[in-house]
């Protein structure tokens, strides 16, 4: 009986017998074309996440190691130094390097351009980096240099050994306040009235020869007056006169006297020439002339270079690297933040970068002190990664319902035939057929359908990812490229093959396809023999 039920699906199906059989085909191409659509989809974008991950690898540490605390007392060089060699023997390591991050301002052919700067060790240049150079040298030594990313360089009309303005985005930062303060006047003519009222008072009530004296509730007063002179914007050089005073006449927080001060219940004493010095710091601030002061601190901030473009490196427009790198000592002094010859952190190259976290808890986390915080190269670009991984998922969902529409299209068809073979139904039961036997017969036809349509499908999808150049060579001579090269970085799109991606497609497209059968072979099982006869 069982083969008698496979010889019926199998003439149900005949597409060469009636209308109903062509839709039943038609629903086979379907779910052949909704499988080869996701399998090729899934594994581009599989391709792509690998290629982008690559290149992420090829420019980003495997490791981070930021420093997080202040560099304590001493040469900080030696420190982050000491630290490096000591990351560099640990189990799993294969390359330590310093760390120099922040952004910089370029200026080219009278355009401004922002970028992501980074400071590499060219005497320490890594293997999978300099396999990411496309035109240049990337034996760049210690000059004003840089290695760019292609597509800063095709976006800015950047060739090699073109010349560019560097400057560091810290005069930004300082630029801002003053700026902020150009239209504030000097605190000698803000507080006119208020500096020589502080200047008198102390004539008047520092008094002494040999030392000098004021008494405490003098001193409290004095404080006011000099509170009250910081209340105003005050510029650098202000600043600098004032802090003269405060540390020559007011304790610090601490509740510690200035060097040489001695108090008593009533009085403080101060070392001989004391006031002196204080008027005399005081009296300066009227020479400060506010646009000479503004002026001066702007000169300050011309921290700018002249760095010729010697080697570029191939990036993408999905990869949030740097897209600037300068020789490590450039960078430190674009940088000028923190101590002196100081680093962000140390970035580690480890053995296997996709075991990254397992290596981090076991081998890195456990060495490092407190005032280090180290993370992996998957948590830094995890924005990234998820950002390809939704598209994934999108698509994957958006393209399924080529599959669920087939899928519905074979529910449908085997509902009508089993209207159409109610006669032939009543006669199978007539004949001592059973239920179970005819739910076979109509659930065998949806069987076969998922099965030949995964079959195909895989089929198909293999040979469009083996023919994948010539099918976009194809395209772009016909005028239409949707994957040009600027767009994904690569002449062809890459693909990788995932068997699981492969096995749940087609597996779930003959689930599907055999659970769209069932219902309406459940229908027709339970159909009444005598009944079907009779209504025919």
């Amino acid at each position: 009986m069982k083969n008698f039920s496979l010889l019926l699906a199998l003439r149900y199906l005949n597409p060469l017998r009636t209308h109903v059989s062509v839709i039943t085909l038609i629903s086979l191409i379907g779910v052949s074309l909704g499988v080869m659509v996701l399998i090729v989809v899934l594994s581009v974008m599989s391709g792509f996440e690998d290629v982008v991950k690559s290149r992420v690898l090829g420019q980003s540490p495997h490791i981070t190691v930021y420093r997080t605390s202040p560099w304590e007392p001493g040469d900080v060089e030696d420190q982050w130094r000491y630290e490096l060699e000591r990351l560099s023997k640990l189990e799993n390591v294969t390359n330590a390097y310093p760390l120099v991050r922040d952004l910089v301002i370029l200026k080219h052919n009278d355009n401004a351009l922002t970028a992501q700067m980074q400071g590499m060790d060219t005497q320490n240049m890594d293997k999978e980096f300099l396999d990411l150079i496309i035109a240049g040298d990337g034996d760049v030594g210690m000059g004003n240099v840089a290695i760019i990313s292609s597509v800063f360089a095709e976006e800015n009309e950047l060739t090699i050994d073109d010349k560019v303005v560097v400057i560091s985005s810290r005069n930004l930062k300082q630029l801002s306040p003053i700026l902020d303060m150009s239209d504030t006047p000097a605190l000698h003519e803000a507080k006119a009235t208020e500096l020589e009222a502080t200047i008198n008072f102390l004539k008047t009530k520092l008094t002494g020869q040999m030392v000098e004296t004021m008494t405490i509730e003098d001193h409290g007063k004095f404080i006011d007056f000099i509170l009250d002179l910081d209340s105003h914007e005050l510029r650098s050089d202000e600043k600098d006169a004032l802090t003269f005073v405060v540390e020559a006449l007011i304790e610090d927080e601490e509740g510690k006297m200035p060097e040489g001060a001695t108090a008593n219940k009533t009085h403080i004493t101060f070392p001989q020439g004391t006031r002196e010095q204080a008027i005399k710091d005081l009296e300066s601030l009227k020479e400060l002339d506010a646009l000479r002061m503004d002026k001066n601190a702007i000169d300050s901030l011309s921290l700018q270079r002249d760095v010729t473009i010697k080697a570029i490196f191939q990036t993408d427009r999905y990869s949030y690297g740097p897209q600037i790198y300068f020789p490590l000592n450039l960078s430190q002094e674009m940088t000028g933040s923190g101590a002196e010859g100081s680093v962000n952190g140390i970035a580690l190259k480890i053995k296997e970068p996709y075991k990254a976290e397992d290596v981090l808890a076991e081998n890195i986390a456990p060495n490092i002190a407190l005032e280090w915080t180290p993370q992996t190269w998957m948590k830094e670009h995890e924005q990234q990664f998820s950002l390809i991984s939704s598209q994934k998922s999108m698509m994957t969902v958006a393209l399924s319902f080529i599959v669920l529409i087939a899928v519905f299209s074979i529910g449908a068809v085997m509902f009508t035939i089993t209207i159409q073979k109610k006669r032939e139904i009543g006669v199978m039961k007539a004949l001592g057929a059973t239920q179970r036997q005819v739910m076979s017969v109509f659930t065998l036809q949806g069987l076969i359908v998922g099965f030949f349509g995964a079959l195909f499908g895989f089929l198909l999808s293999l040979l469009v990812l083996h023919n994948l150049d010539i099918i976009q060579g194809f395209l772009a001579n016909m005028g239409f490229n949707p994957f040009p090269k600027s767009f994904i970085g690569s002449e062809t799109l890459p693909y990788i093959i995932n068997n699981k991606e492969v096995l749940i497609t087609t597996i779930g497209a003959f689930v599907l396809c055999t659970l769209a059968a069932l219902f309406p072979a459940w229908l027709a099982a339970r159909a009444d023999a005598a009944k079907s006869l009779r209504n025919v």
